[in-house]
């Protein structure tokens, strides 16, 4: 009886003296790392993010509490990288920091400094009649010119506004291919346009503030052309309420050109354009007796 009771009781004391051996080894292994994170004045600093890292890739990760303490547990000994940081304050790291049973770390994070550089150059601005010095000057070609209305006269007063002021009785001046005194060109046949540029050129009578250069399309070595209108009519308008019936109204705008060779050396470009306006005005008057009243 007491060599069965032997034989149960030995291989149970075999296990628990191989347990209590591996769990003497495993806590031999791990250690911990406590400390305090304080700014440069010794103030605590909580809500600071402490990184623990360790090659290849493992990685602890905690927080401070209110007090600015941190702390890990059950960490494998060795070597490791040490890294603090909070917003405002400079970032801290220790590199090949030992872990050994119960290590401490205590931090004093320095506040981060702001850079800034200003720049000052002793350069003036000097009065020239430089061309490329002028800030007025203005360029219009390609995309630049589909802003600006269809409409003559629209078109006029857009360019006259864009011109600014001028100097003298007569205001600004408009060139059409470097002549005065011409009729507006359609925008479709309009190539560039400049305004206010090189004001102080020798070749124009007066100071150039205010003068509108526009450059048309020359003809074109292949047979091109476009058709566009734009009709108006007072079904499209509402009603006046002072009226029972709306006043007549129709506006046409027609618009097209062609180019195209001529021979190896000379080309055309022909444009037409037709507008025409109908109108009735409203009035709203009030008839006086012979007494005007």
């Amino acid at each position: 009886m007491q060599t069965i009771y032997l034989k149960c009781v030995r291989p149970v004391a075999l296990l628990l003296l191989a347990l209590l051996g591996s769990i003497s080894a495993s806590a031999q292994q791990a250690g911990s790392l406590k400390g305090t994170v304080t700014d440069p004045s010794g103030s605590s600093v909580p809500g600071a993010v402490i990184i623990l890292r360790k090659a290849p890739s493992t990685e602890l990760r905690t927080t401070t509490d209110a007090q600015g303490g941190y702390i890990f547990n059950n960490v494998p000994r060795g070597s490791w990288s040490l890294t603090v940081s909070r917003p405002g304050f400079a970032p801290y790291q220790i590199q090949d920091f030992e872990v050994n049973g119960a290590s401490l770390a205590d931090v004093r994070m320095e506040v981060s400094l702001e850079k800034q550089q200003v720049t000052v150059n002793d350069d003036t601005n000097q009065v020239t009649t430089d061309p490329n010095a002028n800030v007025g000057a203005l360029v219009l070609r390609g995309e630049d010119l589909e802003a600006l209305s269809d409409d003559p006269d629209q078109l006029a007063s857009d360019l006259q506004a864009l011109a600014g002021p001028a100097a003298g009785p007569n205001g600004g001046q408009i060139f059409i291919d470097g002549f005065s005194g011409g009729q507006l060109p359609p925008k479709s046949s309009i190539r560039e346009i400049r305004v206010n540029q090189n004001p102080f050129s020798a070749e124009y009578d007066r100071l150039g503030f205010g003068r509108i250069e526009i450059f048309t399309k020359p003809g074109s070595d292949k047979f091109r052309g476009q058709f566009m209108t734009m009709i108006s009519d007072n079904v499209l308008n509402a009603r006046n309420p002072f009226v029972e019936t709306k006043p007549d109204f129709r506006s046409k705008f027609f618009d097209g050109s062609v180019s195209g060779p001529i021979t190896q050396k000379s080309s055309f470009n022909l444009h037409v354009e037709h507008r025409g306006i109908d109108e009735n005005a409203l009035i709203n008057a009030t008839l006086l007796d012979a007494s005007l009243t």
